[in-house]
């Protein structure tokens, strides 16, 4: 199993140098043949207490909430791994909450705690993507549809997730070429 961050954008020598290869092996035993996630992906927005879920299509072209899943289930992560097999996916990629100057806070090392969860139910490659704004940026989508102050808070945390994931595609155009 390996997890992998990405951040479009802080991407700044100085952050490099501090994490060089910004790989690291949750579970080895577990290493799958291919390192890269593979379309269409699943995306979580893991927060203190309900997980947004996004997938996106075979081609990267679109991305949607599909569910929103309760952190203190503990069969949170089976639910997780149920809705990647369910819609094919060949990875998670998993928002990474940084504070805006680029350092990582306790709400990282949530994620990153609850990524090591998931990583022990699967051999799916599981990588982060910096999420700083994806909750503002969801809650202005859904206010802009004309949605109420309850219906947004219904679907804030998926849609979040399904920026976080338009967020990694566009970092990594690469995917959908392959």
């Amino acid at each position: 199993m390996t997890v992998a961050s990405c951040s479009t954008t802080d991407s700044s020598p100085e952050r490099e140098s501090k994490n060089p290869a910004q790989v690291s092996s949750l579970n080895p035993s577990s290493h799958t043949s291919s390192s890269e996630p593979a379309l269409p992906l699943l995306a979580l927005d893991i927060g203190g207490k309900r997980i947004g879920v996004a997938v996106c299509d075979r081609l990267g072209l679109g991305c949607r909430g599909v569910a929103r899943l309760f952190r203190n289930d503990r069969q949170w992560p089976l639910q997780a791994l149920k809705l990647a097999e369910e819609y094919g996916c060949g990875g998670i990629v998993i928002g990474l909450p940084r504070n805006m100057d680029g350092s990582e806070g306790a709400q990282a090392g949530d994620a990153r705690a609850a990524a090591r969860t998931l990583a022990e139910h699967t051999k799916l490659p599981i990588v982060f993507q910096d999420e700083r704004l994806s909750t503002w940026t969801a809650r202005e989508r859904l206010f802009a549809q004309g949605l109420s102050e309850k219906k947004v808070r219904e679907r804030i945390d998926q849609t979040a997730a399904a920026v976080i994931l338009e967020d990694f595609l566009a970092a990594h155009p690469e995917l959908a070429r392959g």
